[in-house]
């Protein structure tokens, strides 16, 4: 046997040994080594480049070294990074964004996502403002008399009739990484019909009997 048609061989049965630790590898990483073992048992090689990624995923996710790596993060793991990637996943399910990454944090409590695929996840611009907004005390506490701002949306404004609302909570998942974007659900005054929105819809409505006085006179054709 010549040394080219050896190496092959060499690649081949590492390919096959890296498929079979599937636990440590990506939907993507499966996928690259299925379409690469069939590429070799076609043609009898790999490109280089082809190789050359071959070559990262062993070391960045099969050898020694990224495996001390990988359970050092799953020894690390601890409640507040747990806690911050529910944030995040809840945020990004909502998005449309990491959906597959953010379904796994959701629905299977004891799922530990890979150091980077969290750091992504987590620590993205966006990521930061969410749990910003997210950790934030509320502005205006369960019971304070609020009123929609203009700015706010034309539908909440439509539904509280222009009446001071009640706060009823506060906090929740964060659907916007805006400022001022902690949920909110309030109650218009002389309604049943309760308003979700955002922290900066709302304003303190310093005085609400004038304001419902307003209202009310305007009702009145005469």
């Amino acid at each position: 046997m010549v040394e080219g048609e050896q190496m092959s061989l060499d690649i081949l049965e590492r390919i096959v040994a890296a498929r079979e630790k599937s636990e440590f590898l990506s939907d993507w990483d499966k996928g690259y080594l299925e379409s690469l073992e069939g590429q070799y048992n076609k043609r009898g090689r790999l490109s280089p480049r082809q190789l050359e990624i071959f070559v990262r995923i062993e070391k960045e996710k099969l050898s020694t070294e990224a495996q001390d790596e990988r359970q050092k993060w799953t020894d690390n793991y601890d409640g507040e990074k747990r806690r911050i990637a529910g944030i995040c996943a809840d945020y990004y399910l909502n998005a449309g964004y990491f959906t597959n990454l953010a379904t796994r944090v959701i629905e299977e409590p004891k799922f530990i996502p890979s150091e980077k695929a969290w750091k992504k996840m987590c620590e993205n611009k966006y990521a930061k403002k969410i749990i910003t907004e997210h950790d934030a005390e509320p502005k205006y506490s369960v019971g304070s008399i609020v009123a929609f701002r203009s700015t706010a949306d034309w539908s909440h404004r439509q539904q509280s009739g222009g009446m001071p609302c009640v706060v009823i909570s506060s906090g929740g998942p964060i659907k916007n990484a805006a400022k001022g974007a902690k949920p909110y659900k309030v109650l218009p005054y002389g309604s049943t019909q309760v308003i979700e929105c955002e922290e900066r819809h709302i304003k303190k409505c310093k005085d609400p009997t004038k304001k419902v006085k307003k209202v009310v006179d305007k009702s009145i054709p005469f």
